[in-house]
């Protein structure tokens, strides 16, 4: 006896019937377990751009800024006219940012130790610095407030710019960094002319005043902070509040006499 095709698709199992392993059971749709949900999994931050340069501010700030503490250098004397007045320079950041400062009340040293995170108030920002003139600007937050700064950032913080790139940035711009000393040049006894020079190219120094008395010779390295940029011809020229620490080759390596403010702490 032949069956009709409805009276056969009558007889065949069903597709719930055929996916269940015991027939006589009732298929009942499976839940899966609880799990947590993507959006409740604890989720590391996606990686922002990470600046280059220092971040800008300008004009008077009233804070307060919460900032780790980098580096930092020792206090020098800027202007020997004055009553010998002294500042130290110092690199900070918060998580995502960091800036350059310029600290000219000097028992604040102890407050900038790498690491360390404090607040700073009423700053005013001016030609690419932060700048703190009182001792009650700067001030200790809590023991236990910490900050997560990117390896990255604290890398870029510390980072010499190519001398390659100095050639395309701006008249007026500040730069600080490490650099070879290639030749050297005393004019008189207030200007010092160097030739500095990295990978990438090379560039003129001229050093004034104070800091000819450092103690650098051709092969010699160095660490330049608070260096303007000229116009024509492109030189790095020093001011007022620039800093130079020597790091010396070794076949320069020689008992140092009267050194100028060559020490810093850093993170």
């Amino acid at each position: 006896m032949q069956l009709s095709q409805e009276q056969s698709q009558l007889l065949e199992p069903s597709a719930a019937t055929s996916t269940c392993p015991n027939a006589s059971l009732s298929c009942i749709p499976q839940t899966l377990p609880n799990t947590p949900s993507s959006s409740s999994l604890i989720k590391k931050p996606r990686l922002k751009v990470v600046p280059r340069a220092p971040s800008i501010e300008e004009g008077f700030q009233k804070g307060p800024k919460e900032v780790m503490v980098l580096r930092a250098t020792e206090p020098f004397a800027y202007d020997l006219m004055e009553g010998e007045r002294k500042m130290f320079h110092a690199t900070v950041a918060t998580e995502s940012q960091f800036f350059q400062v310029k600290v000219f009340h000097v028992d604040l040293k102890e407050k900038f130790i790498p690491k360390k995170v404090i607040a700073i108030s009423d700053y005013y920002g001016r030609n690419g610095f932060l700048e703190v003139y009182d001792a009650a600007c700067v001030s200790d937050v809590n023991a236990d407030r910490k900050m997560e700064i990117s390896s990255r950032l604290i890398q870029n913080a510390n980072a010499t710019p190519k001398i390659n790139s100095l050639y395309s940035q701006g008249p007026g711009t500040f730069v600080s960094g490490i650099y070879q000393v290639h030749k050297k040049n005393v004019l008189n006894e207030h200007i010092i002319w160097y030739e500095i020079q990295d990978e990438t190219g090379k560039m003129e120094v001229l050093v004034y005043g104070r800091l000819t008395k450092v103690n650098c010779e051709e092969g010699d390295k160095l660490k330049l902070i608070c260096f303007e940029l000229s116009a024509e011809p492109r030189q790095l020229r020093s001011v007022i509040h620039s800093f130079i620490k020597v790091i010396k080759s070794r076949k320069n390596k020689k008992p140092l006499i009267n050194p100028v403010s060559h020490m810093e702490t850093s993170l």
